[in-house]
């Protein structure tokens, strides 16, 4: 790390802890057992011991918008990269990758617009004000003639098309709505109980026009329209994957109101909206249009973050990983359940897991700086893995550019999502993974102060999967109980649990010292599905007054949360509207129910909490993957059969599957 990074980053943290110490933590004059200020964050706070405090500073500035949502690529990740790095040096470590920090990788590519313009019968748009070029399409120029096609669909309900069998679209600029026919109230005419059909996404509209040999393709943001996206411009070289290879561009509805007179349409844009609504046959218009664009492949560079706790004696060269994932999804772009445009921080993915590492970092180095002289133990390598999001690309390129040889990599322990356990409820699986390593763990588990599930099977979700894939020991910790927040806006930071996180941190704390400096670590070996085990431990001494923090806390949040807006999951064309009750396979099929969302199909059926679906259809349900896949193959307004296990007793419930908003409109 440069020095004018670690003086960044100790201005930062200086400047964070004069923070605390005016808001929420006595100044050092005054009384240091009761806060200035008896706020409910001041309170909370105050009762935390001190790792809680801790973990809270790594969260909270870990999920900050100002790392935006750490994302590969972003100047966000970045931050939060040099942060990973200042505190593994602030620990002692060494550098993880031949006097680096960092151990950099391509990630594929991504497009950057370099030129965009726009003009029709020479009145020229101003890019990205009232128009972008998209990534559904690529560079190019076009000058020529323009014709109008409704909403580019191709076959839609009442006989409804866009292009009839006598229109000649090809080697021509097709002009276009985004969306589909619209009711006088900018409603979809043909969505039942949802915002839009599948077909008025991007991706089936530029096919149209593609299919038909457009030679460039412009889509107007429709006036007067119900869905708050119509106001917005898609950023340039997003939008999707591309549909075409020609340019395709986007143009604001104040833009396209001046865009269309220029082209020669007499009357208004919302004229035209309704020329479309009424399925009237598309025309060509008077005037020519000008369209041009060009992108870059600009290569995306992701970088692993490390550092190395040496090892001692005859056990040096014998390695620990201890890793999480420091990568999330940006704005959304991506991965999102809620749709693209919003900020999405991470907090319990995976800035918890990240915070733990960061804290063990220092707890081990200073566990091995006080071992006697002469004791053996094994070097430890602490890594932030990036593009986990994505693909696990990190850790993927880890295992096959380790800095020592994977067999000499004895035990991989992985946190993904350690910050929101419920009812002291934590999930760790490979337990199974060394021989004899599962009765090596069993006196951690039972003196821990959480509840350790111990899954059937090994979760192949995050970055422990490369080096279990490598035959490689891992352990992976994360919660046992699923929340509604994942991959959305709303897994923000201080819906956290820190005193769990912490608890989590203990217990880890004592296998890994413990690994450390065991003579001999565990073989590997292919896990076998077996009947979950559970140990369960009653609440610490001091539970109660973590309760109240958390209560004061949830008084605090109260004063400042605020409704948020944006898309709709985009992967299939129903919503159910259940979060799963847990990540983790526990031995059982079916899936379990979590929570159900309001005004949904789940919810008007009757679906509680605490259910678990076992049938779809009269078809088994194996896991959630499987169920998924169900879900995909329907459609709005579909009744399904599902058969559930409520209070031990089989139920059949039917459920009228509503329509889901789609990404990409």
């Amino acid at each position: 790390m440069k020095k004018s990074t670690l003086a960044r980053w100790a201005a930062v943290a200086a400047g964070c802890a004069l923070i605390f110490a005016f808001t929420a933590v006595p100044a050092v004059a005054q009384e240091a057992d009761a806060p200035q200020f008896e706020g409910p964050v001041a309170i909370a706070l105050a009762s935390m011991s001190e790792d809680e405090r801790v973990y809270n500073d790594h969260i909270v500035t870990l999920a900050s918008p100002f790392m935006e949502g750490r994302v590969p690529g972003s100047r966000g990740m970045e931050i939060a990269t040099e942060y990973m790095e200042f505190y593994f040096k602030a620990a002692g470590l060494e550098p993880g990758f031949d006097g680096s920090w960092q151990q950099p990788f391509e990630l594929g590519g991504e497009l950057e617009l370099t030129d965009q313009s726009l003009a029709c019968a020479g009145d020229a748009l101003i890019g990205g004000e009232q128009f972008n070029a998209l990534g559904l399409g690529t560079s190019g120029d076009f000058s020529g003639e323009a014709v109008f096609v409704g909403y580019s669909i191709e076959k839609g309900q009442d006989d409804y098309t866009s292009f009839p069998d006598d229109l000649d679209v090809a080697g021509k600029a097709v002009v276009m709505f985004r969306f589909e026919p619209m009711q006088a109230d900018g409603s979809s005419q043909w969505a039942k109980g949802g915002a839009w059909t599948r077909g008025a996404g991007f991706a089936a509209k530029v096919r149209a026009a593609s299919k038909r040999d457009a030679a460039a393709i412009i889509i107007i943001n429709p006036p007067d329209c119900a869905d708050p996206r119509a106001s917005e411009l898609t950023s340039a070289g997003q939008g999707g994957r591309r549909r075409a290879n020609v340019p395709v561009m986007m143009v604001s509805s104040e833009a396209g109101e001046a865009m269309v007179k220029s082209l020669g349409w007499s009357g208004s844009l919302l004229d035209l909206r309704h020329h479309a609504d009424e399925g009237k046959a598309s025309f060509s218009f008077a005037n020519p249009v000008e369209a041009s664009c060009s992108f870059e492949n600009k290569a995306l560079i992701a970088n692993n973050v490390g550092g190395i706790l040496r090892g001692k004696g005859e056990l040096a060269d014998e390695w620990i990983v201890l890793g999480a994932h420091l990568d999330h999804l940006g704005m959304g772009y991506f991965g999102s359940r809620s749709g693209p445009g919003e900020l999405h921080p991470g907090a319990d993915d995976n800035a918890s897991g990240s915070a733990a590492v960061l804290m063990l970092a220092d707890k081990l180095a200073k566990y091995y700086a006080e071992l006697p002289e002469g004791a053996p133990a094994r070097s430890i390598l602490f890594m932030g893995f990036s593009a986990e999001e994505s693909g696990l690309n990190g850790s993927f390129y880890y295992a096959k550019n380790p800095i020592v040889p994977m067999s000499d990599h004895k035990l991989m322990v992985n946190f993904d999502m350690i910050g929101r356990v419920k009812n002291k409820r934590l999930s760790v699986s490979g337990s199974t993974s060394g021989v004899g390593m599962e009765d090596w763990l069993s006196p951690f588990y039972e003196a821990s102060s959480l509840e350790i599930v111990t899954p059937a099977n090994m979760s192949g979700a995050s970055d422990h999967t490369a080096f279990y894939r490598k035959d490689v020991p891992v352990l992976f910790g994360i919660i046992a109980d699923f929340h509604g927040d994942y991959h959305t806006p709303d897994d923000l930071s201080w819906k956290i649990n820190r005193h769990d996180a912490v608890e989590t941190i203990y217990l880890f704390q004592s296998i890994l010292q413990a690994a450390s400096i065991r003579s001999e670590l565990f073989d590997y070996q292919k896990i076998q599905g077996k009947k979950k085990k559970k140990v369960a431990k009653p609440p610490t001494p001091n539970a109660s007054a973590v309760a109240k923090a958390e209560a004061a806390l949830e008084a605090a949040r109260d004063e400042t949360e605020k409704p948020r807006s944006g898309g709709r999951m985009a992967s299939m064309k129903v919503r159910f509207g259940i979060a799963p009750g847990s990540y983790s396979d526990e031995g059982e099929a079916g899936v379990s129910v979590g929570e159900v969302m309001a005004d949904t199909s789940a919810s008007d059926a009757g679906i509680l909490a605490g259910d678990r679906l076992i049938k779809w259809s009269g078809k088994d349900i194996p896991d959630i993957q499987s169920w998924m896949t169900m879900l995909m193959d329907c459609e709005p307004g579909q009744k399904v059969q599902v058969t559930l296990i409520r209070d031990g007793k089989e139920v059949v419930l039917w459920v009228t599957l509503k329509a889901r908003q789609q990404q990409g409109q």
